[in-house]
């Protein structure tokens, strides 16, 4: 799971200091509709490493792709759209029960659904320090 969390200005920082200048083994776009991401994701990742895109582009081409680092590292890009539920969201939340992955910073807001107007506001916003917002569906 993670072990730490930053924000994109502190994230190069973060990951080099936290692998000894090496760079992540693994890192996961998952912002899509940015194509900074794409080659932020580039500068974190190892020697070597695999880039895994969640996110989903606006864009049809990426113009300002980094494939000079792309090549120069020898990175490994995997472009994912569906996941398999039956597959694999029950061994996500397996993951989470067990503490094996942690949600910690990354889940910062709860809200229920007679808030969703609000929960709406505040993620496309990015208001209160969001990153992912949960619609309790339990709550009311």
């Amino acid at each position: 799971g993670a072990t730490a969390v930053a924000s994109p200005e502190e994230a190069h920082a973060l990951v080099m200091k936290l692998t000894n200048g090496r760079g992540a083994d693994i890192v996961l776009e998952m912002v899509g509709h940015n194509q900074q991401t794409v080659n932020d994701c580039l500068s974190l990742c190892k020697i070597g490493g695999i880039v895994t895109c969640f996110g989903v582009p606006d864009d049809q081409q990426y113009q300002d792709f980094g494939y000079g680092l792309f090549f120069r590292k020898n990175i490994t890009m995997i472009a994912t759209v569906f996941p398999d539920p039956q597959e694999d969201f029950p061994e996500a939340v397996k993951l989470i029960e067990e503490g094996r992955f942690s949600t910690a910073g990354l889940l910062t807001h709860t809200l229920p659904l007679s808030r969703v107007n609000e929960a709406f506001e505040i993620s496309s916003d990015y208001k209160d320090g969001v990153v992912k917002l949960v619609i309790d569906f339990s709550k009311e």
